[in-house]
């Protein structure tokens, strides 16, 4: 790919825009002979600059950390050919958040928005891992952790309590995440289908969903509610969560196919 082929190359502007800014990241690590990081990306971003990077050859190698094993969103480190990686420990900042968090009311969409809430602004944010207990990890860049101290003072109407956490010593904590197993009967593979069997809503409700640009399969916006899902694909949903296609248990005699689904919680 060259460089006057990345405007038209991605179906969203958005994605362009990532790859024309990703592509300088790359430039620079080999004009400067230095290791380029960006912010914080989604998995859609992390796809998009591994597609990129195939357009020099031995020239760069990209690094992605996150904080953790299993982490989502990741910062990007483009080391040049004969550069030491430096040690991404201090790239990356940890806080915990803690608080009379009542079961079963807030979500992860109750820390993003009080977070954006005091300004900080969603490529400065790896994950927030939250699971419904009374405390939450958030990721972030490490230069942003003290403010956060002093100024993330509660989560919608609850208080909260801010302090620095060491990411190295998280490990157990933050273990894959847990899922909730979803069977049912579909009458195809569309995206409609599966994803209204995971999400429990009829395929009238989700089709609109789908046709303004709410759903994602494996992190890419879809607008068709024909397209077909397959085994292993992530379909998400705009505030209600992520779905997995975990495996085909066969067919019913009136052709209808048995799913399991799996809903990461």
């Amino acid at each position: 790919m060259l460089k006057e082929e990345l405007p038209n190359h991605y179906s969203l502007p958005n994605e362009n825009k990532w790859a024309a800014y990703f592509w300088s990241i790359l430039e620079k690590a080999v004009d400067y002979h230095l290791p380029q990081w960006t912010a914080f990306t989604d998995p859609r971003q992390q796809q998009i600059a591994r597609d990129l990077l195939r357009s020099f050859p031995g020239e760069v190698k990209c690094f992605f950390y996150g904080g953790y094993p299993e982490a989502e969103r990741v910062r990007i480190c483009a080391v040049p050919k004969g550069v030491v990686n430096q040690d991404n420990r201090t790239r990356i900042g940890c806080v915990l958040v803690k608080g009379d968090f009542p079961p079963g009311v807030l979500s992860h969409r109750d820390f993003l928005g009080a977070l954006m809430g005091i300004g900080i602004k969603r490529d400065a944010l790896g994950d927030i891992v939250y699971r419904g207990e009374d405390k939450a990890y958030i990721f972030l860049l490490p230069e942003l952790a003290p403010f956060l101290e002093q100024n993330l003072t509660g989560i919608g109407r609850f208080a909260a309590e801010v302090k620095m956490a060491d990411p190295e010593k998280l490990d157990l904590e933050l273990a894959a995440r847990q899922v909730r197993e979803i069977k049912g009967t579909v009458a195809s593979m569309r995206v409609d289908a599966v994803a209204g069997l995971g999400f429990g809503l009829s395929r009238s409700r989700i089709a609109p969903l789908i046709k303004g640009e709410q759903v994602k399969v494996n992190y890419q916006v879809i607008n068709q509610p024909s397209k077909n899902v397959k085994v292993g694909d992530l379909i998400s949903l705009a505030g209600k969560g992520r779905i997995v296609v975990a495996d085909v248990l066969g067919e019913s005699r009136k052709g209808r196919i048995h799913l399991l689904l799996h809903r990461i919680i």
